[in-house]
């Protein structure tokens, strides 16, 4: 094995269980020519050892959510934990009821093509079964602004939130929102300033971050990397490596009334 082949760069990650928050599945763009089919996604996450991923289907955000919901059916594996599209309006509703899911997807940016109001008026049926079920609920910082973020959480205080692709200038409103919201947790995908990482975990604990690569747009090399090299405790490199991913996924209730 080549010593610059990333098995080899990232061999001690073969022991730590990875699990990815943050991939998508499918082709994209618009011919379609960009994104991978799911051998091609299973085949990136075994060079860098992630053993499984929550994933998303590219159709959903980019087209529709009951036929991205159709794709993301279609292009399982046992390694893929389906993070479902959803939206309050009541045939989306219906089918990811019956989909007794244990991660969602939304897409609520203004002006997207999935665009609805993230309040009680808006959305309150959605979010209620969500936090109700405790499912992992996946929205791109882009997708979201800080003060609708706040809303959201102190509408539903119980909503399991991962806020995925931050940047590495999102510290002051990070920091403050994780204190103030046990439930809001986020991606380490984006959060790839220098040392930037340590200080997160010596500041705030390792328990709200979750490994995420943005497979296929990202190479996952960038957040292995900088969590393989990260000088923190060997136990909280594990916890954000699958575990807290892991635990959350595990809480989820699909299917239980409240």
């Amino acid at each position: 094995m080549s010593r610059y082949s990333s098995q080899w760069l990232f061999a001690e990650a073969a022991a730590w269980d990875l699990c990815d928050v943050n991939v998508r599945v499918g082709p994209a763009g618009v011919h379609r020519e960009l994104g991978l089919d799911t051998a091609g996604l299973l085949e990136e996450m075994d060079r860098y050892y992630i053993r499984s991923a929550v994933a998303t289907h590219w159709t959903a955000e980019e087209y529709e959510v009951l036929a991205g919901n159709r794709a993301l059916e279609a292009a399982l594996d046992a390694r893929l934990v389906p993070a479902w599209a959803a939206d309050p309006d009541p045939e989306c509703m219906d089918d990811l009821i019956k989909r007794k899911p244990s991660a969602v997807r939304l897409f609520p940016k203004p002006g997207d093509p999935q665009s609805f109001p993230l309040t009680t008026w808006g959305a309150g049926d959605l979010f209620e079964y969500l936090q109700a079920q405790s499912v992992v609920t996946l929205i791109a910082r882009d997708m979201i602004e800080w003060g609708a973020l706040v809303a959201l959480l102190e509408n539903f205080p119980r909503l399991a939130l991962v806020l995925l692709d931050i940047g590495y200038r999102a510290d002051r409103f990070l920091f403050p929102l994780l204190r103030r919201f046990s439930t809001l947790h986020f991606d380490s995908s984006t959060y790839l300033g220098h040392r930037q990482l340590e200080t997160f975990v010596e500041r705030q604990g390792s328990e709200r971050l979750l490994f995420g690569t943005r497979l296929p747009l990202f190479t996952a090399a960038s957040s292995l990397g900088v969590l393989a090299s990260a000088r923190i405790p060997d136990a909280d490199r594990l916890a954000i490596a699958g575990g807290n991913l892991r635990r959350l996924l595990a809480q989820a209730q699909p299917g239980v009334k409240a």
